[in-house]
């Protein structure tokens, strides 16, 4: 079951602005990934089922966020390394570990302990032009994967009421869900955390 939330990332677009040329400073590249990161794991925490492995008997609650990145490499082909006890990082860290994995992985440096234990998966499908895309379970058994789409300029109403519109960067979120393991209101209470968590104008 795939749920989708249409997602305004102005504050974000502003947020990485004031921010990226300070890691780059450190040596870092701040992606708009490392932001999709940092709100999984808040809605993760709020709302824990997510986070879980499904079992014939019982649904596991796992205590760890390992988040694992879809990642496409150069000669074809998909990897998910994994960015273990991502509960524990910041948005620096966060961002050093993804430019870590994602230039191993595409120079084929990975090794096996990289991509195992996963909890959750991310799939930033928009950065290669698709606008939306329903991605299946990518490492079971995990419970559900994350598809964030192409980052486009579209106009949206400016308010709830009135005729003015504006201009916004914007982007479709989706959560496809093992219906075994959660629902669809489990999903979009997930997609609603993961929408709250990013930075705010």
């Amino acid at each position: 079951v795939t749920s989708v939330f249409d997602v305004d990332l102005s504050a974000v677009v502003v947020d990485r602005d004031s921010k990226k040329d300070e890691f780059q400073e450190r040596g870092v590249k701040l992606t708009y990934t490392a932001y999709f990161v940092r709100a999984a794991v808040a809605a993760l925490q709020a709302v824990p089922e997510v986070n879980s492995r499904w079992h014939d008997d019982a649904l596991e609650l796992l205590d760890d966020i390992n988040i694992g990145i879809a990642t496409a490499l150069g000669s074809g082909g998909l990897i998910v390394p994994v960015i273990t006890k991502a509960q524990d990082l910041d948005l620096f860290e966060t961002a050093r570990r993804l430019q870590d994995l994602t230039e191993r992985a595409r120079g084929e440096k990975l090794d096996a302990r990289d991509v195992q234990n996963g909890t959750f998966t991310i799939s930033n499908h928009g950065v290669s032009g698709s606008l939306f895309a329903s991605p299946i379970i990518i490492n079971q058994p995990q419970s559900a994967i994350l598809g964030v789409g192409k980052m486009e300029r579209r106009v949206v109403p400016a308010a709830v009421s009135g005729n003015d519109v504006v201009v916004k960067p914007m982007c479709y979120v989706s959560l496809t869900i093992d219906h075994r393991a959660l629902d669809g209101y489990q999903a979009n209470q997930f997609l609603t955390a993961w929408v709250d968590a990013l930075p705010k104008g």
